[in-house]
C-alpha cells in the first residue's frame, strides 16, 4: 500500500515537472485560443445542428502519463481550472448550451464527469456538448442521464465513407493467437 501511495506521488510530481500548468486564458469564456482539434470538434457540434453560447477547453498536457495522472485526481475528487468554470455555468441554471471540447477525448471527458459530480444532484437547465469518441459519448450519456444534466454528445471524427469497417474481437477470433 505504502508503495502504491509513493509510486502515484512520484507520477504525481513528475507530471507536474513535465507539463507547464494550464493558462488561464485556456478555459475562460471570454479570450480562448482555440487550436485545430478544438475547432474540428466545434465545427462537428456545429454540422450535427447544436448551437452553443460558451465554449470550455480542457487543455492536455503533451503526454498520456499527465494527462492520466490528471485523470486519476479527478477521479479522486480533485477539481481543475476547466471542471470549475464547467460546474459554475452549471450552477447558474441558465437556459443555455456550452460545447466541452479538448484535445485529449478522455481528460475531457473525466473533467465533465468531475464538474457533474461537483454538481451533487442540483438541477441545471444548461445543456453539455461534447465531440469526441462514441465510447466517450455513450459513458457521458449514461452519467448525464442518471445525474439529469442535459446532455448532447455528436461522434468525432466521423466514420468517412472509404474508412474501412472495424472489427470487433468476437469477428475475428484468431487475431488473439496471433503475436
Amino acid at each position: 500500500m505504502k508503495k502504491t501511495v509513493f509510486l502515484l506521488s512520484t507520477a504525481l510530481v513528475l507530471a507536474a515537472c513535465m507539463s507547464p500548468p494550464p493558462r488561464s486564458e485556456d478555459h475562460k469564456t471570454g479570450s480562448q485560443q482555440i487550436f485545430p482539434e478544438e475547432s474540428e470538434q466545434l465545427q462537428a457540434l456545429h454540422d450535427a445542428g447544436k448551437n452553443f453560447t460558451t465554449i470550455v477547453i480542457v487543455p492536455a498536457a503533451g503526454n498520456m502519463l499527465s494527462n492520466g495522472v490528471i485523470i486519476s485526481t479527478l477521479m479522486m475528487g480533485s477539481g481543475s481550472a476547466p471542471a470549475d468554470s464547467i460546474l459554475k455555468i452549471l450552477r447558474e441554471g441558465k437556459e443555455q448550451a456550452i460545447a466541452v471540447v479538448g484535445k485529449s477525448d478522455a481528460l475531457t471527458a473525466a473533467t465533465i464527469e468531475a464538474a457533474i459530480r461537483q454538481l451533487d444532484g442540483n438541477p441545471t437547465a444548461t445543456t453539455i456538448l461534447f465531440a469526441g469518441k462514441s465510447s466517450y459519448v455513450k459513458d457521458l450519456e449514461e452519467l448525464t442521464s442518471k445525474a439529469g444534466v442535459p446532455f448532447e454528445g455528436v461522434a468525432f471524427p466521423l466514420a468517412q465513407a472509404n474508412d474501412p469497417p472495424q472489427e470487433t474481437p468476437q469477428e475475428n477470433p484468431q487475431e488473439k493467437d496471433q503475436p
